[in-house]
């Protein structure tokens, strides 16, 4: 997801990016938290959360970074914690907060697991990505960042035993959700669960049709977890769940009825406001975006009929 960042990277931007210490989830599990808002030079982009799950035989990782410098800040956090060597990072979506720190992983010689619809978009279109983050953010920023080829790729749900800890990797979603991931620690019931679960943050729905991404949801919630690692926004549990589920039930059925009332598509940014979400995260970047594709999707829809 290429999104636009602008203005000039500083020294307080630099100290205000600095990765910061992780926080346990639960016996295990650990947390990086990204910081609020659009990537901007002020954050580095560091916005998203990243984890990790330390087991007798090592740490699997989840999310790379924004950059190979942020990658290998996230290696020397995981060092923080546990001398247990990393055996590999799972990247959940392809998207440019999460994926150009892998280049910091494979130096290392630790393999990087995406899922098979996920690296291909990587492969097509990071490379944009890669151009304009390192025009906004800088080459200080950037450097040493590349679009990287993943070790592995998978394409259904699977069990994950390299840690010496019971972990299951899930790709819920189908077509509807193409190259998206999610990790569950059977020991905890954390669930990290990748872009597909945000909490108090708009979701983007820029790479899917928005109809499977409520069945993806359910997929997670029967995973029954007590401790949630979302993409954007605070440490939470399954209940958290349902708050996202509600944002696409208003989007679908405010569109429709802006559908079946006649309301164009020019008149969609005035009409398609959601004050109970107004206040989260990225409502004003995200929200008249998913309305229009909620909406055209609508229409399509009711054209095939």
């Amino acid at each position: 997801m290429c999104a636009p960042v602008s203005g000039a990277l500083g020294a307080v931007g630099l100290a205000f990016a600095a990765t910061p210490a992780p926080v346990a989830v639960a016996p295990g599990v650990y947390a990086l938290i990204g910081q609020p808002g659009e990537i901007a030079p002020a954050n580095m982009g560091r916005i998203v959360n990243v984890a990790f799950v330390v087991g007798p035989r090592g740490v699997v990782v989840v999310e790379s970074g924004v950059s190979f410098r942020h990658g290998e800040e996230i290696i020397a956090a995981v060092g923080r914690i546990t001398r247990k060597p990393i055996r590999l990072v799972v990247i959940t979506r392809p998207s440019q907060e999460v994926v150009f720190g892998a280049a910091a992983f494979q130096a290392r010689g630790i393999p990087v697991w995406m899922h098979r619809s996920g690296a291909a978009l990587m492969a097509a279109r990071c490379g944009t990505c890669l151009r304009t983050l390192r025009d906004e953010l800088g080459e200080r920023t950037m450097a040493g960042s590349r679009v990287v080829e993943p070790d592995r790729v998978l394409s259904k749900s699977q069990p994950l035993d390299v840690i010496g800890r019971r972990l299951a990797l899930i790709a819920p979603g189908g077509e509807d959700a193409p190259g998206t991931l999610a990790l569950l620690d059977e020991t905890t019931g954390t669930l990290i669960a990748g872009s597909l679960v945000s909490i108090d943050h708009i979701p983007d729905l820029r790479d899917v049709d928005g109809k499977g991404w409520p069945e993806a949801l359910a997929a997670l919630k029967a995973t029954k977890c007590i401790h949630l690692v979302p993409a954007f926004g605070r440490i939470g549990s399954c209940a958290d769940i349902d708050a996202l589920a509600r944002y696409f039930a208003a989007l679908d059925g405010h569109a429709r009825t802006l559908l079946a009332a006649g309301v164009g598509l020019a008149e969609l940014p005035a009409r398609c406001d959601l004050p109970e979400f107004a206040a989260w995260d990225g409502y004003a970047a995200l929200h008249v975006q998913n309305a229009n594709r909620a909406y055209l999707r609508m229409e399509r829809d009711s054209f095939n009929d």
